[in-house]
């Protein structure tokens, strides 16, 4: 979803353009004219955060991809979410003014840094910032309940699905298509992200491409059948029609 971009320039005119694609961009374009937001430039697996460090800055991602991971008592790492550009990073250390997670790139990107105590500090009016903030957070809130409803009760084959018919409606959202993508990810992230054994998912991949619902080469995702796609997922038309009418569709 992203190229590699040679030059800071070149970073800062995607940073912009950005900034007047997404919802939450819009409402820092008044910010950006007054105070200059920094460019990260980040490549593949570098971190944007650690876990433990002090909250200063929110990210809008601007290009690229990357995932958020939260240790485990036992020292192993566990994937909570992946974010595309456009993506809010950081809300979850608001709160606490500590971030919970850390984030790293699953390839070469590019992010602006939205310094909110500091714009306050300075001077900055960010009464608009917060406005948007706060959609941004309600965002999350039916996210991540949509999150728990998909690990706590789905079998492993609709916890695959409802993920690879989420990614396609992100890229869409995005503009990019919604049936044909590449998994930035690894496998290893899937099943950490979803609660499942690597085995799991790559025999749910198979057996998904194999009844041509979907068809997989490598990393490349191309959604041959959605119908079928859908039934196979948590939110599937089938489900809807029949015994769970008061499930959400947002993830379908």
């Amino acid at each position: 979803m992203s190229a590699t971009i040679a030059s800071l320039s070149d970073a800062r005119k995607l940073a912009d353009d950005t900034l007047h694609r997404s919802a939450f961009g819009r409402a820092l374009i008044n910010v950006a004219s007054r105070f200059a937001l920094h460019v990260h430039r980040l490549q593949k697996g570098a971190h944007l955060t650690y876990a433990g460090a002090p909250f200063r800055s929110l990210f809008l991602l601007t290009s690229g991809s990357a995932k958020a991971t939260r240790p485990g008592a036992d020292g192993r790492e566990q994937v909570t979410r992946f974010y595309m550009a456009e993506d809010l990073l950081g809300l979850d250390a608001l709160d606490a003014g500590v971030h919970p997670t850390s984030i790293r790139m699953l390839e070469y990107s590019v992010a602006l840094e939205i310094p909110l105590p500091h714009l306050e500090q300075v001077g900055i009016d960010i009464h608009g910032l917060y406005v948007a903030l706060i959609r941004k957070l309600s965002h999350e809130v039916e996210y991540e309940q949509q999150t728990l409803l998909l690990l706590g009760s789905a079998r492993a084959e609709e916890r695959l699905a409802t993920f690879l018919l989420e990614l396609g409606r992100r890229y869409a959202e995005r503009g990019c298509s919604s049936s044909e993508y590449v998994l930035r990810m690894t496998r290893e992230d899937i099943a950490s992200y979803l609660g499942l054994k690597l085995e799991t998912v790559s025999r749910g991949l198979s057996r998904l491409n194999r009844i041509g619902a979907v068809d997989v080469q490598g990393r490349s995702i191309h959604i041959r059948d959605p119908a079928q796609l859908e039934r196979s997922a948590v939110w599937g038309r089938e489900a809807v029609r029949s015994d769970r009418n008061d499930l959400p569709l947002a993830a379908a």
